[in-house]
């Protein structure tokens, strides 16, 4: 790219700075409309209301792809100044959007609600706008941006792999939703004496702690740097997953086993008794749980492209890996959180043909569950954790 074009894009694109923290600022906006959207439909009934509700999740949903998509615009740019060097580790930021409203509620819940969770957020976001406008705005000397340290790469690909085995049976237990809650809570049982094992949980706690820590610091490293869309995506999946792995652990330590003082169970994350769809709180999981599935599966794809391509597998190859991982990790999202909306997947046997075909029964009202009131002061489920 000519120093010229970079200029340009300086002088005639400042807007693009701000679109994506504006996008998560507005972000609760599209779920307060869901449901009320679901409200007038259950009182009086009729597609409008279920359009309108559709509509509004889908614009739930697009405010972390524009920040993808700012994301991918400033991190083109050759040689940033200060301010859009701001702007693109924001937008990246910004793409985690869903965990941090989460994480805002929950932490909100626990002080006791001195203020609205919307207004806390906001209050963030604005703040994160603001460091963007306090940024330098001239060009830099022209340097070549250091490079993350290799121990540290290959030490984060090592551990990613390692705890893919538990993130693989984890999610798959997600996945036994689908059929119903007695078996997901089956084999959560059996999973549990594995993963909950007192020598085992301390290391998949500090794994997940390495990945984290670790994942920021080369987030940070590569977000300096000029990138294509592929590394956009894999440095804005890995902020997601950073958000919500941390959220994940308040959650699981300071929410439910201290302050709630209950169980992590099938309850717990499907939000009974309300349920994760009709809960005026609880439909901020949504997109929280579908886009927590889609990108700690498609990450670890985007990683394994760049390995192939070090490698040299030829590039059209290695980004279809990619692709076709990010293809498959939407396809299990989806499942998953279905199942936790309380889609059920019933085997039919055929009269006669001694062959079972699936079938799929729609979502009930409630979860499908023996209702395990969380204990609450407003509409409220906590994230659920891993396991």
């Amino acid at each position: 790219m000519s120093s010229s074009s970079v200029v340009g894009l300086r002088a005639g694109l400042q807007p693009l700075w701000f679109i994506a923290p504006l996008a998560a600022m507005t972000y609760p906006l599209p779920l307060i409309a869901f449901h009320s959207a679901i409200e007038a439909a259950r009182a009086a009934g009729g597609g409008l209301a279920l359009a309108a509700a559709a509509l509004s999740l889908a614009a739930a949903f697009a405010a972390p792809a524009i920040a993808l998509v700012c994301a991918t615009r400033l991190l083109r740019i050759e040689s940033p100044s200060d301010a859009e060097l701001r702007a693109r580790r924001i937008a990246l930021l910004a793409v985690a959007a869903p965990p941090i409203f989460t994480a805002v509620g929950d932490d909100i819940y626990m002080l006791g609600n001195p203020v609205p969770d919307v207004a806390a957020l906001a209050a963030f976001w604005a703040a994160m706008i603001a460091i963007i406008a306090a940024g330098g705005r001239e060009a830099p000397p022209q340097s070549v941006p250091r490079s993350a340290p290799a121990w540290l790469r290959a030490a984060h690909g090592a551990v990613a792999s390692m705890l893919l085995v538990f993130v693989a049976a984890h999610l798959s237990n997600h996945l036994a939703g689908l059929v119903g809650p007695d078996a997901h809570r089956s084999l959560m049982k059996t999973l549990r004496h594995i993963y909950r094992a007192p020598v085992v949980e301390p290391i998949l706690v500090a794994g997940f702690l390495f990945m984290v820590g670790s994942g920021g610091w080369l987030a940070w490293i590569h977000s300096a740097r000029r990138a294509d869309g592929f590394r956009a995506f894999q440095l804005a999946s890995g902020a997601f997953l950073l958000v919500f792995v941390t959220n994940h652990f308040n959650g699981v330590i300071l929410l439910a086993r201290i302050h709630l003082g209950i169980d992590s169970d099938w309850s717990f994350a499907s939000g009974a008794p309300h349920g994760l769809i009709e809960d005026a709180w609880n439909i901020r999981l949504v997109p929280d749980y579908t886009l927590a599935v889609f990108f700690a599966l498609a990450h670890p794809f985007a990683g394994l492209r760049v390995v192939l391509q070090s490698h040299g597998l030829r590039k059209g190859l290695a980004d279809g890996v990619a692709v076709w991982g990010a293809a498959l990790a939407g396809l299990l999202a989806i499942g998953i959180v279905l199942g936790l909306c309380g889609l059920r997947l019933r085997f039919e046997q055929e009269q006669g043909s001694g062959v079972s075909k699936p079938a799929f029964l729609a979502p009930s009202s409630g979860t499908g569950s023996t209702p395990r009131a969380v204990p609450r002061d407003r509409p409220f489920a906590p994230l659920a954790p891993f396991g």
